[in-house]
């Protein structure tokens, strides 16, 4: 992941002000990008349903084969590899 270090009081406390995943732009309106704060991050995508149905998801893993696993197995690696991103 890239790191961008910002140091304008401004933009630092116009960061600080959001509360959930949110679009930054540029004076004229174009998206530079998607801000998701700290505070969010860990819970953003707790409770959302799976776009796949049950059959859906048992077709991947047979057709993955053994390197097919449940996203929360993915998750707790991506915990382990990564920690201060799940903080």
């Amino acid at each position: 992941m890239t790191r961008v270090v910002v140091d304008d009081a401004r933009v630092i406390a116009a960061l600080h002000a959001i509360s959930k995943r949110s679009e930054i732009c540029d004076s004229s309106g174009q998206v530079l990008g998607y801000f998701v704060p700290k505070s969010a991050a860990s819970v953003f995508y707790k409770g959302m349903p799976s776009p796949l149905t049950a059959e859906e998801r048992e077709r991947l893993i047979r057709e993955q084969g053994p390197s097919a696993r449940p996203l929360s197995e993915f998750w707790e690696d991506m915990k382990k590899k990564h920690p201060d991103e799940f903080r």
